[in-house]
């Protein structure tokens, strides 16, 4: 298996790929789950949060590219798997993509704070950091889908550990692999809970018969009892 070693993506805020989302941001809330509608007091706190944290998101994502070899319909992914679905999810892939991102560090600093003075603020802090984070995997993503289609190919849904059948432990492959604490400075401690919080490991696959599709949405996912599924996809 070749692979272009590992490589550094950084990313401009402003770029209007990554437009806020406020519809996610409430569903990470809890609001849409609870029924709650926002009211203009509500509204007013959130836009707040958000221009209180743009200043203290940074975009990283760190990526190495392989070539995908296949033994007897199984993929040769560069750690341990044996899994049907796994081997299902890439089909038609001769190649990967495995990727860290991160929205760093600071933005963990701010959510702590208003902890202890602002719960509704640390609430929507936390909503935005994963809305956030997500958008970033989604521009990273979009990019290789776009690569992808001028050479007449497709991506596959992005996959992450601890999701379906990889499990949590392979986040220690991702960071062997990724080196992710020397390149964009996020570090995994012995419960596999990542520092900074709002970082996100996945891989996806590139091939002349995948899908198209690299984006994750709700309905393509079976997991029906995760707290942040968009129950009015």
């Amino acid at each position: 298996m070749s692979d272009s070693g590992v490589l550094v993506q950084k990313y401009n805020g402003d770029d209007s790929r990554f437009s806020v989302n406020k519809k996610e941001i409430l569903r990470y809330a809890g609001y849409f789950k609870a029924d709650i509608e926002l009211d203009d007091e509500m509204e007013k706190i959130l836009n707040q949060v958000i221009d209180e944290a743009n200043s203290k998101i940074s975009y990283k994502v760190c990526y190495r590219r392989l070539d995908l070899k296949w033994e007897e319909d199984m993929p040769q992914l560069p750690f341990e798997n044996n899994s049907k679905k796994i081997a299902e999810f890439l089909k038609g892939s001769d190649e990967l993509v495995m990727f860290a991102a991160t929205i760093g560090l600071d933005i963990d600093r701010l959510i702590a704070r208003y902890q202890r003075v602002s719960p509704v603020k640390a609430l929507f802090l936390q909503a935005y950091g994963a809305e956030r984070v997500e958008c970033l995997c989604d521009v990273f993503c979009d990019e290789f889908k776009e690569k992808a289609a001028l050479e007449s190919k497709g991506c596959t849904l992005r996959y992450s550990p601890g999701y379906g059948e990889l499990p949590l432990e392979r986040q220690v492959d991702y960071f062997n692999l990724l080196e992710c604490n020397r390149h964009i400075g996020i570090s995994l401690n012995e419960s596999l809970l990542m520092t900074p919080s709002k970082s996100v490991t996945a891989m996806f696959g590139i091939g002349q018969v995948c899908s198209g599709e690299a984006r994750h949405t709700c309905s393509n996912c079976n997991k029906t009892d995760c707290e942040y599924r968009n129950c009015r996809n």
